[in-house]
């Protein structure tokens, strides 16, 4: 057994077919994000807000840069907006 097969697991023509198939093949394992838009550096602004519509995504920037504040702060100041209104009604 060799050094590789014990490290991993696999044998070295394993190794190098694998090695092979994601040299020549490009693998995106999520979403493409520069497909979307998004430049290499900003995706932290991006990865938490994914699950929402586009339109909502699209508000909290505007919001974001008008106020020149997060957009996750633009959300917290939303939801304590809506929590608000239900503890008076």
């Amino acid at each position: 057994m060799t050094d590789i097969e014990r490290k991993t697991g696999m044998t070295d023509a394993e190794c190098e077919y694998w090695d092979t198939y994601y040299t020549q093949n490009s693998f995106e394992p999520g979403e493409n994000l520069i497909k979307q838009g998004i430049k290499p550096g900003f995706a932290h602004d991006f990865l938490p807000l994914s699950e929402l519509d586009r339109d909502v995504r699209e508000y909290l920037s505007e919001q974001a840069a008008i106020f020149h504040k997060s957009k996750t702060k633009i959300i917290n100041d939303l939801i304590r907006e809506k929590l608000a209104a239900v503890q008076q009604g």
